[in-house]
């Protein structure tokens, strides 16, 4: 039992001005947490604890696929991130610190090196696999723009895990299980989930699902299709492109004459030719780290995905270009050509959307100060090395699986499961000895979930008005009991202890003040169960109840009290 007037973290009135979310505002309102730092918080007793509830959660499920737990130290030696190269990946990221003898270590942002290492090192053969372990562990990635408390942070605890396999077919057979205990965690903590196929990004790998929560917080954007299954991540989500101009013949090639200003912007080009925003070519800069441009050709009614056209040029992610990298190769935003610049090849890849491949009689791409091309038709009157899916689906894109309908939806990462195969075990020396005595590489996976942003994302989606509603399965106290007047402590302690002795944790407030401050900090706090002992619950018969997450209360007797908490609970 914890009496409220003795708990480390009281509740405050307002939140700070530059707290935008839900769960950021309710955290730090109702005592759970501080700020150190951006993107560095502090968990006061009641944050504390539904962060080890979360834990304690997440271990039982990978207790119940076989997991092992296992730690390994926060520095890394950057020698092992450098052979596959995540040193440079991770750049922006990644921190790192050297110790008094000049060696350098990369501060735990993920530990797939390490681990692999450690296995490999440990020499398994065949009858030692699968190995699957887990650690929770900190994390520290240098985000530019940490957001919404826990949300996105720069220093947080994550839950990894990662397998090693003699097969393809053992190692899926742990990633399904691992599929569903993320599943079956979303459920228990009363979240409504989407498991999207997603890109690994700089982890590396191919293959891969995300775990999304539906929220207007989200910072990520999923396709689902309203007809099918079909759900990913929209940097990995496939649509169907439409073929433009389909039925037409191909014509040729014509320069109009057309002003500079007439005509800078897909809107302004379709108001001048009278064409759809289909029919225009758009092409948007990128710059690579190494400040050489990547200039993204598709139909002017799309939008470029940063993060396909990335992973077309082999690149872990782009930035948008500015004037001076334009400048330097004498090119104009609003005239960017879909084709040329030959002087300054060397500093421009260009990538080409398949909505323009598949496209007949498109309209500019080539403008000068004086005139526009019409009627272009790709692979007659230009061509690029690199054709690819680099858009955005729009709502309403064509399902590529079943003809249906995409809809996008704003989410929450909660958790991220990766297939490597060999992508770590072979430059990691992730070796078994198979049973004819031969060395061969591990299949390896990993799997991630954050505890921090777990917590902020269930306040999230569990909140009102009023304050946070906790599921059952991570509050931090069982039942919030308020006694109203002094004078029923001595009953309030002897029901209490009868309360604890079933094993449920009490946060009694005993303070002596009004009956709407206790009622309003119980409901901020948001605990599932809050018990009224009052001269007036008395008087009707008991005990006054009510769950958090209804408005009506009812009295119940010691007994039944006792009973009702049990039932809830079970």
């Amino acid at each position: 039992m914890q009496k409220y007037s003795k708990l480390f973290g009281k509740t405050r009135r307002e939140a700070k001005k530059d707290m935008k979310f839900a769960s950021h505002k309710l955290l730090y309102r109702a005592g759970f947490i501080r700020e150190l730092a951006a993107g560095r918080l502090e968990f006061l007793p009641l944050g504390y604890r539904v962060w080890s509830n979360i834990i304690k959660l997440i271990d039982s499920e990978m207790t119940a696929i076989g997991s092992q737990r296992m730690a390994i130290p926060l520095l890394q030696p950057i020698e092992f991130w450098k052979k596959t190269n995540r040193d440079e990946a991770w750049k922006g990221l990644l921190m790192t610190v050297e110790d008094s003898k000049g060696a350098e270590f990369a501060l735990s942002a993920t530990g797939e090196a390490v681990v692999t290492e450690m296995v490999g090192a440990e020499q398994p053969s065949y009858k030692d696999l699968p190995i699957i372990i887990h650690q929770t562990i900190a994390k520290f990635r240098d985000e530019k723009r940490p957001r919404g408390g826990l949300l996105r942070a720069r220093e947080f605890v994550m839950k990894d895990a990662y397998s090693y396999h003699a097969d393809e077919k053992d190692f899926m057979k742990t990633y399904q299980d691992f599929y569903e205990a993320y599943s079956s965690i979303c459920k228990r903590l009363e979240l409504p989930f989407y498991a999207v196929i997603a890109d690994n990004g700089a982890l590396g790998g191919d293959y891969s699902h995300e775990f999304q929560i539906p929220s207007k917080s989200g910072e990520d954007r999923i396709v689902k299709c309203t007809k099918c299954d079909y759900a990913a991540n929209i940097e990995m989500a496939e649509f169907v492109k439409e073929e433009i101009n389909k039925n037409e013949e191909i014509k040729e090639l014509e320069i109009t004459d057309q002003k500079w200003e007439e005509a800078q912007s897909i809107k302004q080009m379709t108001e001048f030719y009278k064409r759809p925003e289909s029919n225009m070519i758009k092409t948007v800069a990128f710059k690579r780290k190494d400040g050489r441009l990547v200039l993204a050709v598709l139909t002017g009614n799309l939008e470029v995905n940063s993060s396909k056209l990335a992973k077309a040029v082999g690149e872990s992610e782009l930035e948008k270009a500015e004037k001076k990298d334009l400048d330097n190769i004498g090119a104009i935003a609003g005239a960017l050509h879909a084709w040329g610049y030959e002087e300054h090849a060397d500093k421009i890849t260009y990538v080409v959307d398949e909505s323009i491949v598949k496209s007949k009689n498109l309209y500019g791409g080539n403008k000068t100060k004086t005139t526009d091309p019409k009627f272009v038709n790709y692979g007659r009157d230009f061509k690029h090395k690199i054709e690819a899916d680099i858009a955005d689906p729009g709502e309403g894109s064509i399902c590529t699986k079943c003809g249906g309908k995409l809809s996008l939806i704003k989410s929450i990462e909660l958790g991220h499961i990766f297939k490597y195969d060999h992508f770590y075990t072979e430059k990691h020396n992730g070796y078994f000895v198979n049973k004819e005595g031969n060395k061969k590489l591990m299949f390896s996976g990993a799997y991630g979930i954050g505890i921090g942003r777990t917590l902020a994302t269930t306040v999230e989606i569990h909140n009102d008005e009023m304050g946070i509603i906790w599921p059952k399965s991570i509050t931090p106290f069982h039942i919030h009991f308020v006694t109203l007047a002094e004078d029923n402590n001595k009953q309030a302690g002897e029901v209490i202890k009868k309360i604890e002795n079933e094993g449920f944790e009490v946060l009694w407030d005993e303070r002596d003040t009004g009956a709407g401050e206790k009622f309003a900090d119980a409901d901020l706090i948001g605990l599932p169960i809050r018990v009224v002992l009052s001269k007036r619950s008395l008087e009707a018969g008991g005990y006054e109840v009510k769950l958090r997450s209804e408005k009506e209360s009812k009295i119940l007797k010691e007994e039944d009290l006792i009973e009702f908490i049990k039932a809830f609970y079970s």
